[in-house]
């Protein structure tokens, strides 16, 4: 009896693996693909800058009446330069290497200086003061450019592009002459938002999928202001032009 019972456990035994044997071989589960992103420029962004301003401001001379010319500058140079900061918003599209896009910004700042002139009218001296000065700098432009690879580890990739459009400004122009005696002769001052062009080129790195940092640098060109002093018959009048560079380093989110 017991020789009995163990060959029919081994022969048992041998049945079963030699089924198992037969089954079909099934394959190990293969881990889940995760999708790796695509590089895009197309969307919405918005981020923050700071600049630097460099203004070839002046005042030139464009008619006077009542007044010895000798006694008044002809030509007045304003330029001044400093920092200032600020915001941008805008949308790209991209075509396969190609990027373009619509964006609008505005800058603060704090540029702009004052220059004096003495003059002499006979038995009187004209002393002409005339400032101006910029408070904030805004453009709205469209930029066209490329896609690059980039070299630097921590960039995933470069974008070099042109740009141009408007460009608007708020100034603050003064004007004043002293006469010595009696006192203060024909002054004027306005404050306003002047329009004109701007263009340039700039970069921009992608440091991750919704971040990226950019750079670039802008001539402006705004339309000329003119200031008319007047007071008692006398009158003077000077166009104002401004012009210049601004350079701006800034991050943008995109979303």
């Amino acid at each position: 009896m017991k020789r009995l019972f163990v060959s029919l456990s081994a022969l048992i035994a041998g049945t079963a693996v030699t089924a198992a044997a037969d089954l079909p071989g099934q394959a190990a589960p293969f881990p889940p693909v995760l999708a790796v992103p695509t590089l895009t420029w197309s969307g919405f962004y918005a981020g923050v800058h700071g600049a630097w301003i460099s203004d070839n401001g002046e005042a030139e001379r464009s008619g006077v009446s009542g007044v010895n010319p000798d006694a008044l500058p002809t030509r007045l140079g304003l330029s001044d330069s400093g920092f200032g900061g600020g915001a941008q918003i805008g949308y790209l599209w991209q075509f396969g290497s190609v990027v373009a896009g619509l964006e609008a910004d505005l800058t603060g700042m704090d540029v702009g200086r004052s220059r004096s002139f003495d003059g002499v009218d006979g038995a009187f001296g004209l002393r002409t003061d005339l400032s101006s000065q910029m408070s904030w700098f805004g453009t709205v432009k469209g930029r066209i450019g490329v896609t690059m690879p980039s070299l630097l580890p921590v960039v995933q990739q470069s974008l070099l592009y042109v740009t141009g459009g408007l460009a608007y400004a708020q100034i603050e122009h003064q004007g004043q002459v002293t006469v010595t005696p009696p006192g203060v002769g024909p002054q004027a001052r306005s404050e306003e938002w002047t329009t004109g062009f701007v263009i340039g080129a700039g970069t921009e790195h992608m440091l991750t999928q919704t971040i990226s940092i950019r750079s670039e640098t802008l001539y402006f060109n705004l339309d000329d202001e003119t200031l008319t002093l007047a007071r008692a018959g006398d009158q003077v009048s000077y166009r104002f032009k401004n012009d210049g560079w601004i350079s701006r380093v800034g991050l943008n989110v995109r979303f």
